[in-house]
């Protein structure tokens, strides 16, 4: 096994008093004589590093590698063609980061909805006063969210503490709790004028890139709120700078963007009524220890015979 993630040294002793049998490396100990040893690969992510080292297990012919298990929720950035033609396995850490994610949004939303933003502004000019007819309750209002998987329902259990009423689109359109209803990808139109405030945390795949463009948001008549914590590509950019500056949007929050950082020059940052965080919002404070709590279950039942029981990424879906 390849630890591309440091391990704790209680968790390396853990894995070698349980698995006699499993070596794990550290990205120190490769060598071109172990390198097609590896079965397992712990703590993947899309660095220059990580790439060239799984192109180079997927182009070799005596490469030993099974599975793949990635630090981050979302996929897209994997060849999963190679992976398939391999048959080599992913699975993601999706579910670490639902409590962390759901709770910049509602940052996000009482940034602006409680007038936080203008107290910001007034603290800076030493001004001692907001105007208080724009502050709003999130109690009642209607919160659209695309993508209701982990992340997705821990938001919308949130948002039910506060009372608001939760609407969900998914590609299934299958029912899930705390949802008051959820609609498949292509009949989500009439949500749109329900909705006081919009999430997105959809998977990038071709359907979902640039999703969120000049004419879904001229279909927008009630000013809500946009968040996005899912993937940058997902949304346009110049189209949402647009919805801003022609007040379809009332007000925005990105976490992600395309390209990654997002560069000086964007007029993003000009926005007054954006809010603007480094793809931070999915940050555990304890992430080393939930990461391999997930991990574990996985490695347990793969030494036994091969299969996995969680987190296992459709690679068809890409998600």
């Amino acid at each position: 096994m390849l630890a591309m993630r440091d391990l704790k040294p209680a968790q390396l002793t853990q894995l070698q008093t349980s698995f006699p049998e499993l070596t794990v490396l550290t990205m120190a100990d490769l060598s071109e004589t172990n390198l097609n040893d590896i079965n397992i690969i712990y703590g993947y992510y899309q660095t220059t590093a990580g790439k060239t080292l799984l192109s180079q297990l997927l182009a070799s012919s005596h490469s030993q590698l099974q599975w793949v298990q990635t630090i981050s929720a979302g996929v897209d950035y994997l060849p999963f063609k190679a992976l398939n033609d391999r048959h080599v396995l992913v699975t993601n850490a999706s579910g670490i980061h639902a409590q962390s994610i759901a709770q910049n949004v509602f940052g996000y939303l009482l940034y602006f909805e409680r007038a936080l933003d203008q107290a910001v502004v007034a603290k800076s000019q030493k001004h001692y006063g907001i105007d208080t007819d724009k502050i709003v309750n999130l109690d009642d209002k209607n919160l659209l969210i695309f993508g209701p998987g982990h992340v997705g329902q821990q938001i919308a259990k949130v948002a039910k503490a506060f009372n608001m009423t939760v609407y969900g689109v998914s590609h299934s359109g299958q029912a899930k709790a705390d949802f008051d209803e959820i609609v498949d990808d292509r009949h989500y139109e009439a949500l749109l004028a329900k909705a006081d405030y919009i999430v997105n945390i959809m998977p990038l795949t071709t359907e979902t890139n640039k999703f969120f463009n000049r004419a879904f948001f001229d279909k927008l008549t009630t000013q809500p709120i946009f968040i996005n914590v899912g993937r940058g590509p997902s949304v346009d950019e110049a189209a949402l700078h647009g919805a801003l500056t022609t007040g379809q949007l009332k007000a925005a929050a990105l976490d992600v963007f395309d390209p990654e950082p997002l560069a000086a020059t964007s007029p993003l940052w000009d926005d007054a009524n954006l809010m603007i965080t480094p793809h931070t919002s999915g940050y555990v404070q304890h992430f080393s220890h939930a990461y391999f709590n997930v991990f574990l279950p996985n490695l347990t039942q793969f030494m036994q015979d091969g299969t996995l029981v969680q987190n296992l990424v459709d690679m068809h879906k890409h998600y």
